[in-house]
C-alpha cells in the first residue's frame, strides 16, 4: 500500500528548512508518467523525506501536517504524505488530515486497491472519507482485480466499501447531489451504493430514476432492476429470517472489512435482511 517513489537526492541533504518541509523538490513527478524502470531508479533513495520526518517526529510531524493541509503541492505528495502521516500517528485528527489530503491526489498515480483499501480502513474507524471517495466517480474504469478470488471489484463495489462504513449523513446527500452531474456508469455506482445503504432518501432517488427520461435508458433499467423483489433460495430466506438486528449489523460490519466475493455475498445478505425488517414510508 505504501508507494514510495522519491527523487534521487544526496543522503546528506536535509529536507527540513526552517519551519517547512521541502516537499516540492522531492515530489516533482507523477508516477503514472514514469516507466517501471524509471520508477525503480527512484526507489533506492531510501525514502529520504520519510526518514527525515521519522528522525524527529516531535518537530517534523507538525510540519508534515501543515504541508498536507496546504494547496498546490504535487498531487502525488498528498497521497504519499498522507500514508507517511498515518504510519506515524493513529489519532482520529491525523487520520482526518490524511483522508482530506488523499482527496487532493491524482487517481492515475495510485493503484485502485490501495486507494480503496486505505479509505475503507479510515471509514471503518469513523473518519469522513466522502470527499476522497467520490473522486472515483470521475473515472468510469475505476476497479481492481482480486486474483485470489478471480473477480473484479467494480466501481460500485469500491464506492460502497469506502462509504458504507460511515454514518449515512456524511455521504447520502452528497451522492444524491452528484447523481445528475456524473456519467451513466458512475450513476449506476451511486444507485448501487444507495441500494446497499438502504436509506429512504436514497431509495427515493432510485425510484425516481426509473421514469426519469433525462437519464440514459441503461441507468433507468438498472434502477428498475434494483427495486425488484430478488429471487432467493429457501436457504437464503431462512438465513434472513434467522437474523436479528444485532446480527445484521455485525454481518454488515464484518463484510465491509474484507475484499472478496464472500464478503459481497454477506453484504448482500445483510442488506436483504435490513430491507425486510425496516421499510421506507
Amino acid at each position: 500500500m505504501q508507494i514510495r517513489l522519491l527523487i534521487l537526492l544526496s543522503l546528506s541533504t536535509s529536507l527540513t528548512f526552517g519551519q517547512t518541509l521541502n516537499v516540492d523538490n522531492v515530489y516533482n513527478f507523477s508516477p503514472h508518467k514514469l516507466t517501471k524502470a524509471e520508477q525503480q531508479k527512484k526507489i533506492p533513495t531510501l525514502d529520504v523525506l520519510w526518514n527525515e520526518v521519522k528522525s524527529d517526529t516531535s518537530k517534523n510531524l507538525p510540519l508534515l501536517r501543515d504541508e498536507l493541509n496546504k494547496p498546490n503541492h504535487n498531487p502525488y505528495f498528498y497521497y504519499d504524505g498522507a500514508i507517511l502521516l498515518y504510519s506515524l500517528s493513529n489519532t482520529a485528527s491525523d487520520k482526518t488530515i490524511a483522508a482530506n489530503s488523499i482527496a487532493k491526489c491524482d487517481l492515475s498515480d495510485i493503484p485502485p486497491k490501495a486507494y480503496v483499501g486505505i479509505l475503507n480502513e479510515f471509514s471503518n474507524d469513523g473518519i469522513n472519507v466522502t470527499k476522497a471517495a467520490v473522486k472515483i466517480l470521475n473515472d468510469t474504469a475505476f476497479s481492481f482485480f482480486l486474483p485470489q478470488h478471480v473477480m473484479y471489484f467494480r466501481q460500485g463495489d469500491c464506492l460502497s466499501y469506502m462509504l458504507l462504513p460511515e454514518k449515512q449523513e456524511l455521504y447520502i446527500d452528497t451522492l444524491i447531489s452528484l447523481f445528475k452531474s456524473v456519467n451513466p456508469n458512475s450513476q449506476k455506482a451511486i444507485l448501487y451504493t444507495l441500494w446497499f445503504a438502504y436509506n429512504c432518501k436514497g431509495d427515493s432517488l432510485i425510484k425516481l430514476s426509473i421514469n426519469d427520461n433525462t437519464l440514459n435508458k441503461e441507468v433507468r433499467d438498472y434502477a428498475k432492476e434494483m427495486l425488484k423483489s430478488p429471487d432467493m433460495t429457501n436457504e437464503i430466506r431462512q438465513q434472513i429470517n434467522s437474523l436479528d438486528k444485532n446480527q445484521i449489523d455485525e454481518l454488515r460490519k464484518k463484510s465491509l472489512t474484507r475484499f472478496s466475493d464472500e464478503a459481497l455475498d454477506e453484504l448482500m445478505l445483510s442488506t436483504l435482511a435490513l430491507r425486510k425488517s425496516e421499510n421506507c414510508r
